[in-house]
């Protein structure tokens, strides 16, 4: 036994053996059991906040919350390990300005505990967004949906601002209030320098007062047509009809004039019917009548008032104008109900014995005969 206790007081590397065989154990018995504990403490704290969490489920929360928390509880395992052991004074880190070994670790560690605890805010931030976008899921407008990701990363970057900060005054000693002044000066010349990113930001806070669009609807902006899919601080992305991503600054979206698809509750379709020169007018009337008529009864075009015009006589055909208007603000749906108005316009040509007209010269090509289409 005194030759065991012998043992533990050797000095091994400027500290007992005792000491070392505490940090030794700490470290194997810590991350042993390090993903228990914080998943332990993951559903301990979301037993607290329970009753705020629209019954998001406990795995989502344990997923956000569990890299972070497993990150903060390995600094307090080292951090316990490295209080059981001593370093020389002489040990020093030279390019730090010959810091000494232990106050650089302290510094470590304090930077990183601010690191984790700032991770885990992000992460609670996150999985607070997360319940109030199920909340928005339950109104119609959809405007919280279009918010709650904005202000969401606002919370983010001002915490993570707050952080470093943080970091510079209580870790470094750093005199924050001084630096934060300085910076104040010098903002004059930040802001000339990042005129272009501050213009963008401010153009979101308009697009988040003035609404002209939440996420979701399609717009059109200087011919081009998409879904808005996210509005950020500096851009809006804008998925394009054709599936590409089209990033847009907020600036061109409330200098330019933008058309809003989604807010009209029908889309127009306007097209010629290209009849051939030898339709007797008779028929040509005929055909006028039938396709109105199709237009007046049919469920999904009858709201809204259409009209089939002889509009003029072209060199190779006798040209009829049809306009109506698809009862949806969805483009595809109005491209069904398109469909089905071009099948029954098919069958009154055939029941009348009506042909198309071709142009001269062209015998079997695959002539289009809509030579306008602003259905979009």
């Amino acid at each position: 036994m005194k030759q065991f206790e012998k043992i533990l007081h050797e000095s091994f590397l400027f500290n007992p053996v005792e000491n070392w065989l505490w940090f030794i154990g700490i470290i194997i018995v810590g991350f042993l059991f390090k993903r228990i504990f914080s998943v332990l403490l993951s559903k301990i704290v979301y037993r607290l906040i329970k009753q705020e969490t629209r019954d998001v489920p406990v795995s989502s929360f344990v997923d956000l919350l569990k890299r972070p928390v497993e990150f903060i509880i390995t600094l307090l395992i080292i951090y316990s390990a490295v209080n059981e052991i001593s370093f020389p004074k002489r040990w020093r880190i030279i390019p730090f300005g010959k810091m000494r070994v232990s106050d650089f670790a302290d510094k470590v560690l304090d930077t990183l505990f601010v690191i984790a605890i700032t991770w885990i805010i992000i992460r609670l931030i996150k999985f607070f967004a997360i319940v109030f976008l199920k909340k928005a899921e339950e109104n119609d407008t959809k405007v919280d949906e279009h918010l709650v990701p904005f202000f969401r990363d606002i919370i983010i970057a001002l915490v993570v601002f707050c952080s470093f900060f943080l970091i510079l005054g209580f870790v470094f000693r750093q005199d924050v209030i001084s630096l934060i002044t300085g910076l104040g000066i010098g903002g004059v010349a930040l802001a000339l320098a990042a005129r272009a990113t501050l213009e963008n930001l401010f153009a979101s806070f308009t697009l988040f007062t003035e609404q002209p669009f939440i996420v979701g609807d399609d717009v059109e902006l200087d011919s081009m047509v998409g879904k808005i899919e996210k509005v950020g601080f500096r851009s809006t992305r804008i998925r394009h009809v054709d599936g590409s991503l089209v990033i847009v600054p907020n600036q061109m979206l409330v200098s330019q004039t933008l058309n809003n698809l989604t807010q009209r509750k029908a889309r127009r379709h306007k097209f010629f019917l290209r009849l051939s020169l030898e339709t007797p007018l008779e028929k040509v009337r005929i055909v006028i009548q039938d396709i109105q008529q199709l237009l007046d009864n049919h469920p999904e075009t009858s709201a809204q008032e259409g009209h089939v015009k002889f509009d003029d006589i072209g060199e190779y055909s006798i040209n009829l104008l049809v306009v109506f208007f698809a009862a949806t603000p969805d483009y595809w749906e109005s491209k069904t109900i398109r469909e089905d108005i071009n099948y029954q316009i098919s069958k009154v040509l055939e029941k009348n014995g009506v042909e198309i007209a071709m142009p001269p010269n062209v015998v079997g090509a695959n002539y289009s005969l809509k030579n306008i289409d602003d259905d979009y």
